[in-house]
């Protein structure tokens, strides 16, 4: 049963407590992406599964086999970090071989399981060469191929791909995409790039400060967000929010003011709040229309500040202050600076949270 389990982990540094009584597992294939700000936990979680540092409390167990105690040797599992950590002196062909040389793995063996490590990710042509001879990615492919060749229980990936350009950090997702695809080994993957989580991970953890903010496939994430931090990691650009009031709690339905400028309608809502309680209402900017499709809320029209063209798509920036809002939209769609625009949004793509920055489920009205 590969895969791996976490369960009331604890870890601190000095004084200062990172980890208390975290708990995650990993599936059987899965595809799990660690994400969040920098220092929240992500890379010292990887350490703490690789063996390079101990907990201080809970159970790590890999493939169900306790291993918090064990050396990293003695764990099934294969760490890529971001700096690729390749011998220059050595070929491309040794560098993948190196860990199974020092596991005293027969020559024949060795390198049967090397050349198929090669050919698998595109390096059969390369095998002689030396990391000073390689691009980047190539590099990427040699430190994933000195992973690969352990056949591991468990991938674990630390920003793999920091320190490429755009272009070939978009070429390397499709490429691990591809790789997991055929491999099937349970991974860990960690990253701060919210654009990598989404294109690679089965499951999605977020992290924040030490502890798991939510987990759930990409959409979820992205769709049906537990907490105001989430919604704001997730999304390019950033989700919109306006400062919202309770006005009014009628049965079914809830009233509120956005802004000083408008007031929505929505069913009632799965949290109970009192009138006057603040909250805040946030919209994607590609929720966001002009033309109302059944039943939508009417904002207020906004004018436009400025508009930035991307090619396929637009932004625009509508109002000013607290009102102000950001609208995704096609890229042909001509839009001019200073024009008043009236936008719509619908019901199910508004999102609410409270003062805490917990989500507020939310009921359609029962007219829709």
């Amino acid at each position: 049963m590969p895969g791996a389990t976490l369960s009331r982990v604890g870890k601190s540094f000095g004084a200062a407590v990172l980890f208390d009584g975290l708990d995650l597992s990993v599936g059987d294939g899965e595809f799990v992406v660690l994400v969040g700000p920098s220092g929240c936990g992500k890379s010292t979680l990887l350490r703490l599964i690789a063996g390079l540092e101990r907990p201080d409390s809970g159970e790590i167990c890999i493939g169900g086999r306790r291993v918090d105690q064990l050396p990293p040797g003695e764990r099934s599992v294969a760490m890529v970090f971001q700096s690729y950590a390749l011998y220059p002196q050595m070929t491309v062909a040794q560098n993948i071989a190196f860990p199974l040389r020092m596991a005293g793995r027969p020559r024949p063996q060795l390198d049967e399981s090397v050349t198929r490590t090669c050919e698998l990710l595109g390096l059969a042509e390369l095998m002689n060469r030396r990391p000073a001879e390689l691009s980047g990615g190539q590099r990427q492919r040699v430190a994933i191929g000195r992973a690969i060749v352990r056949e591991p229980d468990l991938f674990l990936f630390d920003e793999p791909l920091s320190n490429l350009d755009a272009g070939l950090r978009a070429q390397m997702r499709r490429e691990f995409a591809e790789l997991h695809a055929r491999l099937g080994t349970s991974t860990i993957y960690v990253t701060h790039d919210q654009a990598e989580a989404m294109a690679l991970a089965d499951r999605i953890v977020l992290m924040r400060d030490g502890r798991i903010e939510q987990e759930g496939a990409p959409e979820d994430l992205y769709c049906r967000p537990a907490t105001l931090f989430a919604a704001e990691f997730f999304g390019q650009p950033p989700i919109n929010r306006l400062p919202g009031r309770i006005l009014r709690v009628s049965g079914s339905e809830t009233e509120i003011a956005v802004g000083d400028c408008e007031r929505i309608v929505l069913g009632a809502l799965g949290t109970p709040l009192a009138a006057g309680s603040e909250v805040t209402v946030a919209i994607r900017p590609e929720a966001l229309t002009v033309v109302p499709e059944g039943h939508m809320i009417a904002l207020a029209p906004r004018r436009v500040g400025f508009v930035e063209w991307f090619g396929g798509e637009r932004h625009a920036r509508l109002g000013t202050g607290d009102a102000a809002l950001v609208w995704r939209t096609a890229g042909d769609r001509a839009i001019k600076t200073g024009e008043s625009i009236p936008l719509h949004v619908a019901p199910e793509r508004l999102h609410l949270f409270d003062r805490d920055g917990k989500a507020i489920p939310c009921t359609p009205l029962p007219n829709l």
